[in-house]
């Protein structure tokens, strides 16, 4: 058999799209000696109809190589260039493939010239659709990272885009469950992440009618993996009965970030957070029945609680490694022994009291000497005491602090360097507040230990603006907005304040 008769009933499977069949026909006519462009084109095609793309442009390579002065070989390397996202190949075979084909042949040239467009395009349009998968994920995860409800605007950009990002379980371990149909949400998310859910909120506005079906898809989540939960209390005490019925409890100890909001009767949970690992702590509306959760939490980085009452020093003692401490609105409730026990919190570097009427009660047991950032939302009516000392700190924020604390009594401000002045200047009234208003007005006594700028003119002039006899009187001869008088002033290892300065200042006070 000749393999022009091979050839020929190729191109008639071919053309009945009986396409395995031409492919064999045409390696038999190769293999009985055939060497003409034609049969690697006809090939070629064959192999780009079966998506063989590889295997087509070595058929096309041939061509080439076979007939370099015919247009089929570039023509067909352009459109297979392209299908692989190789461009600038693309184009290059197009401009030959051009040089080739006959001025009067319009239509190929249109073909080709549309093709260079596409090319184009993709080329200059799309770098990141030439990046391998597993850094197009990664990409992906950054985003997704910062803002979980990212995903979707990902999966919508276009569908090279949303395959990549329902193909990458990763980027759905975030599940937000709201009012907004939330069975299919969760079942849609469940199974995007191949039930590997980290993260799991709940929003408050969920209707009744939906938990049950909620719950049911949940039954199939790997709780073992879940990191994160923000739940609100009746809740929280559904999702513990699941975990109960799947004997899954261990879940809630290996939580590493734990919401709730509002849980009555808590202390039936709390044999579950044995050893817990919760390092994030948010309780809002909490009751003293979370007092037993301290002797199984001790691992807190960050903790917020909001609404209620608490007995604070506990929670502290039991969290020694706090770094952010945040309290709002509670009602806090005293120390039972009223000793003078005091929680050193070395590593605490934020704290923020919004709302809340006794700060004395954290105040007198928190010691925080790496201290950087100290918020509070309400003036400080009721503080009379304040104390830093060894932290880091600004003037202006102890300013904020001071003109918002008007029965202030006690002030040591002791082992800091670049604040004490600034802030003497202020409670002095040599350098005004915004509503030009005294601050201080019950200061008696003041430690100014171990601060190594403390200039001697403010030491004095704390004192001596204080004195009744230097105070301003009335014609009849009261002093109705009068300070109260320095008591006491410690100036201990002050290095600017000389042995002379100190007993000018003692004589203007009561007690150095």
């Amino acid at each position: 058999m000749s393999w022009k008769a091979s050839f020929q009933q190729g191109i008639s499977n071919f053309k009945r799209n009986k396409h395995s069949e031409a492919l064999v026909l045409f390696d038999e006519a190769i293999s009985l000696g055939c060497d003409s462009f034609i049969v690697y084109d006809s090939r070629a095609a064959v192999h780009e109809k079966l998506g063989n793309n590889k295997a087509a442009l070595l058929d096309a390579k041939k061509v080439v190589d076979t007939a370099p002065d015919r247009w089929q070989g570039y023509a067909r390397s352009a459109r297979l260039f392209h299908v692989l996202n190789k461009h600038e190949a693309a184009i290059k075979m197009i401009d030959l493939a051009l040089e080739r084909i006959k001025p009067d042949d319009a239509q190929r040239r249109q073909e080709l010239n549309a093709l260079k467009k596409r090319a184009h395009i993709a080329k200059t349009a799309y770098h990141i659709g030439k990046l391998p998968v597993e850094i197009f994920a990664e990409i992906f995860g950054f985003v997704v990272a910062a803002d979980h409800a990212q995903i979707l605007k990902l999966s919508h950009v276009c569908k090279h885009w949303r395959g990549m990002a329902i193909k990458t379980p990763s980027l759905w371990q975030t599940l937000v469950v709201s009012k907004n149909r939330p069975t299919r949400k969760v079942r849609l998310w469940m199974e995007r992440a191949q039930t590997h859910i980290s993260d799991l909120s709940f929003r408050h506005n969920i209707s009744e009618m939906d938990w049950p079906s909620i719950l049911l898809e949940l039954s199939s989540l790997s709780w073992c993996g879940l990191r994160s939960l923000a739940v609100s209390g009746s809740l929280f005490s559904r999702l513990h009965n699941l975990l109960q019925q799947l004997s899954k409890t261990k879940a809630i100890s290996r939580l590493e970030h734990l919401d709730v909001t509002g849980c009555p009767g808590f202390e039936r949970f709390l044999p579950d957070f044995e050893d817990s690992q919760l390092h994030t702590l948010k309780i809002a509306n909490s009751t003293p029945s979370i007092g037993g959760l301290w002797s199984r939490v001790h691992r807190l980085k960050t903790m917020t609680l909001e609404g209620g009452w608490i007995e604070i020093f506990p929670a502290l003692m039991a969290n020694q490694s706090l770094e952010n401490l945040v309290l709002s609105s509670l009602v806090l409730i005293p120390m039972q022994s009223g000793g003078d026990d005091r929680a050193e919190l070395s590593n605490l570097q934020c704290l923020k009291l919004f709302n809340i009427a006794s700060v004395s009660v954290i105040t007198r047991v928190v010691v925080a000497p790496n201290l950087q950032e100290f918020a509070h939302a309400d003036p400080l009516r009721a503080l009379r005491e304040l104390r830093v000392g060894s932290c880091t700190t600004t003037a202006s924020s102890l300013n904020i602090i001071i003109a918002g604390a008007p029965l202030l009594e006690t002030l040591q401000i002791s082992g800091m360097h670049g604040v004490v002045n600034n802030v003497l200047d202020f409670i002095c009234g040599t350098r005004p507040n915004d509503q030009h208003q005294d601050v201080c007005t019950f200061l008696k006594h003041v430690d100014l230990s171990r601060c190594g700028d403390l200039l001697t003119r403010n030491a004095y002039s704390l004192v001596k603006t204080r004195l009744r006899t230097d105070q301003p009187v009335t014609v009849d001869g009261g002093q109705p907005e009068c300070k109260a008088e320095i008591e006491s002033l410690r100036l201990d290892d002050c290095p600017l304040m000389e042995a002379e300065d100190a007993a000018m200042v003692q004589r203007k006070s009561e007690s150095v």
